[in-house]
């Protein structure tokens, strides 16, 4: 089933109308498929915002919405046990099917031993059953909701966690991930994660971007899929908000087309939503927006490509340039091998053409494939074609008219400590080469102008923090007017202090100009608090 898209209608589920078509009550899923919801209510900290329930009614009406069915179950984040019960009915009332709080909390938060207590599981008592009572697992001094349920119709067990663990999230996942995974199941781990997939949080998810390790160990060895990556239309949106399911993802959706309601955030927290205008009363029920995804038991052997469908409007130097993910999911007893080829067409290049997929049983692997074009290809339409074993699939590829392009770019960098913070005009922060562990000299970082200039210095501002580690010492200076091909203009060496430094060259014309450090205080990496051209 095609990914629904984040902006437009929902397409229907088989043998389903609509999301919206139906007033009144909501279709049931099919049979051995399952509709689970993801949100962060945003409604446990503060009693008074708590005890205001418009949001709750906002949510449920939202839902019932822009669902393509009844949801099967909720797994949700900062909600009380009150508020857990009184959505429970709300969504009854909007919905046309019954709801309980299978597993929810007490009045507060924060209980007597310093845990934290905020998540719940709601189920739709008409399609799911719980096969045993719910509860909670301590987890990093948060409570983590969990329940095994099944279809009512005995097509499907579905083991549900919902989760929201403090601090790092790799304990949590890693743990809650093992110990409810099942083979003869679906099992959902969903929450708010508090972190990005990306290990740098950034407003563009790059597909190909180093992950963070929670991501990485459940979509890897752990065989989860990430509902929203792969069928949501998610892949290059920061958000906290997850559904990992070890089984078949069939569609899923974040409400990203949500009603920019940012300006009531204040007042319903201060549980005084009435004071807000009405725009907000009538729409507002978070700031982060739910997600749902159908899911199926998983088969034998899941393949996918990602994403759906690619723009080249990024540039790297003088290269447009996308990525795209192909994924094996091996849920047989023994290991699998499947080729994967990309054939792309000029002016399309892909990097890796071919690659071999090696997964052991019960994990995942994939392969990330650089899709690339000059910057002055002409806008137009072109298509790769990916090819799996023998199964293939046809990505379609826009080249846009524009290419957003960053304004620095360097060979490595440190999480945290990305190239950016060399070019912000803050002394206090800076750009630091990996060091965890430390990428071999030279490393360079390269500022990219906006357009071509006549320079004749480079000023280069060492760490300003009384630690003088990856302060350049040997360095050289190049220029380049199209980010291909650059050109030495000066070299030398620093002294080991803080001092502002300067290379001074010929007055030349440039649109790049790259610093290159080969020898540096400390050890094999660079820092940078300042990188200016004159």
């Amino acid at each position: 089933m095609p990914a629904a898209s984040a902006a437009g209608p929902v397409p229907a589920l088989p043998g389903l109308p609509a999301a919206g078509s139906t007033p009144g009550r909501l279709p049931a899923t099919p049979a051995g498929q399952v509709l689970v919801v993801q949100a962060n209510l945003q409604d446990s900290v503060r009693q008074a915002d708590a005890r205001d329930t418009r949001d709750l009614d906002n949510f449920a009406r939202r839902l019932a919405e822009k669902a393509p069915a009844a949801p099967d179950a909720l797994l949700l984040t900062e909600i009380l046990g009150p508020g857990a019960r009184h959505l429970a009915n709300a969504l009854s009332r909007a919905t046309g099917q019954r709801y309980r709080a299978e597993v929810a909390g007490e009045r507060s938060a924060f209980l007597p031993d310093g845990a934290v207590r905020e998540n719940a599981i709601i189920l739709n008592t008409g399609t799911m059953a719980a096969a045993a009572p719910g509860g909670f697992e301590r987890v990093q001094d948060e409570d983590q909701a969990y329940v095994v349920a099944a279809r009512r119709d005995g097509t499907l067990g579905v083991p549900l966690v919902a989760a929201h663990p403090g601090g790092d999230p790799t304990p949590a996942a890693d743990w809650l991930a093992d110990r409810f995974a099942r083979e003869d199941g679906v099992t959902v781990l969903g929450g708010d994660f508090r972190a990005g997939r990306c290990a740098v949080p950034v407003e563009d998810q790059a597909i190909g971007c180093a992950p963070q390790a929670f991501w990485a160990g459940l979509t890897g060895p752990r065989a989860y899929t990430d509902a929203y990556f792969e069928r949501g239309d998610a892949q290059a949106r920061l958000h906290s908000g997850y559904i990992f399911a070890r089984g078949d993802v069939l569609n899923a959706t974040i409400d990203t087309d949500m009603p920019d309601v940012s300006d009531c955030k204040a007042a319903f927290d201060a549980g005084r939503s009435h004071t807000a205008d009405r725009d907000c009363r009538a729409a507002y029920y978070a700031d982060e927006p739910f997600g749902w995804a159908l899911l199926g038991a998983a088969r034998d052997e899941q393949q996918s490509v990602v994403p759906a469908k690619l723009a080249l409007d990024h540039c790297e130097l003088a290269v447009r340039t996308a990525d795209v993910m192909a994924r094996v999911v091996n849920n047989t007893g023994g290991p699998l091998s499947r080729p994967v080829s990309v054939s792309a067409p000029e002016p399309l290049t892909a990097t890796p053409a071919e690659a071999a997929l090696d997964v052991p049983a019960g994990q995942a692997k994939h392969v990330i494939v650089t899709i690339t074009a000059p910057r002055d290809t002409a806008p137009g339409e072109h298509s790769v074609t990916v090819t799996i074993g023998s199964e293939q699939r046809e990505i379609p590829v826009t080249v846009t008219e524009d290419c957003v392009e960053p304004k620095v770019y360097a060979t490595s960098f440190h999480s945290g400590f990305g190239p950016e913070l060399a070019v912000d005009e803050d002394i206090a922060t800076y750009w630091h080469s990996e060091y965890q562990p430390p990428h071999p000299l030279p490393q360079s970082i390269t500022l990219n102008l906006g357009g071509t200039k006549q320079i004749s210095a480079l000023d280069y501002q060492p760490r300003f923090d009384g630690n003088l580690n990856g302060t350049i010492l040997d360095y050289k200076v190049y220029l380049s007017t199209d980010g291909r091909t650059f050109t030495e203009v000066a070299g030398g060496s620093w002294a080991a202090d803080a001092r502002l430094k300067t290379a001074s060259f010929d007055a030349a014309d440039a649109r790049y100009v790259r610093l290159e450090g080969s020898r540096a205080s400390g050890g094999s990496y660079l820092s940078a608090a300042e990188v200016t051209v004159r």
